[in-house]
């Protein structure tokens, strides 16, 4: 899951660096930061369910 992670990560640097040679840093901004932004929500939000999933099994576990 590291290796993907890491070449997504290659990818997406790769291709930021071509829209920002060819259109220009402010354009760029302007494509890129809504995808940043889609991004981190997502992955906050998966974190958050993750958390919850574990407060879930912590709370309905029996002991012994």
């Amino acid at each position: 899951m590291k290796g993907i992670r890491r070449f997504g990560f290659i990818i997406a640097v790769l291709l930021i660096g071509i829209i920002i040679g060819h259109f220009g840093l402010f354009v760029s901004i302007l494509f890129v930061s809504p995808l940043i932004t889609l991004w981190l929500l997502l992955w906050d939000d998966k974190k958050i369910t993750q958390s919850e999933y574990q407060r879930q099994i912590q709370r309905y576990q029996t002991k012994p």
